[in-house]
């Protein structure tokens, strides 16, 4: 009787917390409205390149699904059952020929919760200056960088539900010109418990506008009320600022499938975009031994647009192995882009001590 009464109360939490999503959603798309008519008017793109070979395989479909340093990025709340210390590297080949390198590292503090570390540096390479009197180049070369640093903290309040947050300090620089500021992530997940069903909400890169500024938008001039013969003044340019490129996302994830070590995933998600169109994602994972990962997933959009390039398929796979006492796992995904630009290509590495 007690087993019957328990399986009830689950279904009836998981029939209650299904229509609290269908309503968040519901309320998230009329409210945000994403649509193609922002894009690349945000400030920090960078926020927006997704990092975690696993999570990018499933499509982004990780929210519900995510635990250790990979939670840094996508929903912090994913430390918060964690146990142990975990290392996180990875290494994107994105579009355009730059580069993402992604180092996470998330440890458990006894009752205190789950603290996280996260950097990510965005490469564009080196660029050549050019001006209208020297359209081949002046011989200069720039070197911007596009950086963030993030603190998180996690925790599992109960056995079925976890919070956290994540605060991203912004650094990017452009030859003379500087911006910096400060991104908020906040998650939740809740687990219904045996079915195997959870369910996760992140809101991702909510914080002040981000603005330029530094000698490049200085200039030294003549004063025209001055004198004959004055010094000249300095005066400085303002630029405008640029919101951040936040969005809210919402998903579930579900074991269809349990056999021994054997198991099998179905993921799905909602993003509601301030600056892109709001997309559904779905993914499935296929865990063998506990060793071998197969992993794929699909980005649709709401409306279509040629600007959309991540929309389409992703795939992956990882492999678990244990070297001393230390478990690790190397993962590796691929994502689909449209237009012309060539498919995204990351590698990741995760040891747990």
């Amino acid at each position: 009787m007690t087993r019957i009464q328990n399986s009830h109360r689950g279904v009836r939490a998981a029939g209650a917390t299904l229509l609290s999503v269908s309503a968040c959603m519901w309320a998230a798309s009329a409210a945000w409205a994403g649509s193609s008519e922002r894009i690349g008017t945000n400030a920090a793109p960078e926020l927006l390149i997704s990092v975690g070979a696993r999570s990018d395989a499933l499509g982004g479909n990780t929210v519900a699904d995510v635990s250790g340093a990979e939670a840094i990025y996508w929903n912090p709340a994913g430390m918060g059952p964690f146990k142990g210390t975990e290392v996180m590297f990875t290494h994107l080949n994105h579009i355009g020929d730059n580069n993402v390198n992604f180092l996470g590292i998330a440890t458990k503090s006894g009752n205190l919760g789950t603290i996280g570390f996260s950097a990510k540096v965005l490469s564009v390479g080196d660029i050549l200056v050019t001006t209208e009197q020297a359209p081949d180049g002046t011989g200069e070369l720039l070197s911007p960088t596009f950086a963030t640093i993030g603190l998180s903290y996690a925790r599992q309040f109960t056995d079925r539900v976890s919070f956290g947050a994540t605060a991203q300090f912004i650094n990017e620089r452009i030859q003379d010109a500087q911006a910096k500021g400060i991104a908020f992530d906040f998650g939740f997940q809740y687990d219904t418990g045996p079915s195997g069903l959870v369910f996760g909400f992140v809101v991702k890169n909510f914080g002040p506008a981000l603005t330029y500024s530094g000698p490049a938008f200085e200039v030294n001039v003549p004063d025209p009320s001055a004198e004959p013969g004055s010094a000249n003044r300095t005066l400085s340019y303002s630029a405008s600022a640029n919101e951040l490129p936040s969005y809210f996302q919402m998903g579930a994830a579900y074991r269809i499938w349990s056999k021994g070590d054997n198991q099998a995933k179905l993921l799905g998600s909602f993003t509601s975009n301030n600056f892109t169109p709001d997309d559904f994602r779905i993914g499935g994972e296929l865990l063998l031994k506990k060793r071998l990962a197969l992993r794929a997933g699909y980005n649709r959009f709401v409306s279509d647009s040629d600007l959309d390039v991540y929309e389409g398929p992703a795939f992956g796979a990882g492999i678990n192995f244990q070297v001393g006492g230390s478990s690790m796992q190397f993962d590796y995904a691929q994502r689909v882009v449209k237009n012309y630009f060539n498919d995204t290509h990351e590698f990741g590495l995760r040891v747990l001590f």
